[in-house]
């Protein structure tokens, strides 16, 4: 098991919630079941990044453990419902001395939903390294939380009432991690941001994790794909909270394909800011890179998802937006 880098003594330890929402069931060799799935208050269909962090878990599971994870690259070719597991069927595409690779083919009742290619890697920390700075943001610990965040729009009188009752639904549903945004303290902020092509906010899960470096890289992958393709939304003066209501600015917005690329050990239960640029949008389109940074200031994943995004009146905005940004 590769753990992580002076990882703290073990303690006795109680699953947090996406280690329940990443755990598999061995059915045959190479094959995996899912036990649970997230379904997001939100949505009918589970969230992308528990199939993305399932099969990265899957695809560790057959290497050995000398290998780490290094870059991941999927597609996404159908949604997948609530009501039946998920198989995860690897195939032992190469092993080297080095560098070994895993492909996965995610199936849901008998039809093909996602498929992934990983590559894993001897590790070399001692090599020569070099990255993007992190950009400078307000620290998490002057930041409300998801939670407070919710509870503060509730409690906030100008908040329309088929909102409130969301966020009140929303304050009960078992979220796997926690997030704060560095600009948007109020609700103003959330459903009239500035146009930007950047959003950055900290992220962690929920809970303490173990220290076996694997099960943080599946659980980042999981978290990978929170808020990261709203970012072109974002772009237009949207937010995820504007897809609710009678008139939302994002009318549709799936993902299609998601790359990652792990450049060295992290704990996923501690807080990291992820850093989104929104690069382009076009036919419908929207391409996102995102980084993701230790709260030190090192750079450990990076992040690229294209998806199909369809906003109020994008066709007739687009050269609105080019103008102002």
């Amino acid at each position: 098991m590769s753990t992580i880098e002076n990882a703290p003594a073990a303690k006795e330890h109680k699953k947090t919630i996406a280690e329940t929402m990443l755990e598999l069931e061995e059915v045959d060799k190479d094959l995996y079941q899912s036990k649970k799935l997230w379904i997001p208050v939100s949505g009918k269909k589970a969230f992308g990044g528990n199939i993305i962090g399932l099969a990265l878990r899957a695809a560790t599971m057959t290497v050995s453990n000398e290998f780490q994870a290094h870059s991941l690259h999927s597609y996404f070719l159908s949604t997948a419902g609530p009501d039946a597991p998920v198989m995860f069927h690897v195939d032992r595409i190469r092993d080297g001395n080095s560098i070994c690779t895993r492909s996965v083919t995610a199936r849901q009742q008998g039809k093909d939903i996602y498929i992934c290619t990983v590559s894993f890697q001897v590790p070399r920390p001692d090599a020569p390294n070099h990255y993007d700075p992190m950009p400078d943001v307000p620290h998490h610990s002057v930041l409300k939380t998801y939670e407070e965040s919710m509870q503060s729009y509730i409690e906030d009188s100008s908040t329309p009432k088929s909102l409130t009752r969301y966020f009140k639904v929303m304050l009960n549903e078992p979220v796997p991690h926690d997030f704060k945004f560095t600009n948007r303290q109020t609700f103003k902020d959330f459903m009239n941001p500035p146009a930007s092509k950047q959003q950055n906010f900290w992220i962690r899960c929920k809970g303490q994790l173990g220290d076996d470096l694997a099960l943080h890289q599946s659980v980042l992958a999981y978290e990978s794909d929170v808020n990261l393709l709203d970012t072109t939304a974002v772009t237009y003066g949207g937010s995820w909270l504007t897809n609710v209501g009678p008139d939302p600015i994002i009318k549709t917005i799936l993902s299609v394909d998601h790359s990652m690329w792990f450049h060295c050990p992290f704990r996923a239960d501690e807080w990291m800011l992820y850093v989104c640029d929104s690069t382009r949008y076009g036919s419908n389109r929207g391409l996102v890179f995102g980084r993701i940074y230790k709260e030190d200031g090192t750079l450990s994943v990076t992040v690229a998802q294209e998806g199909t995004v369809k906003l109020r009146n994008s066709d007739s905005s687009t050269a609105v937006v080019q103008s102002k940004l």
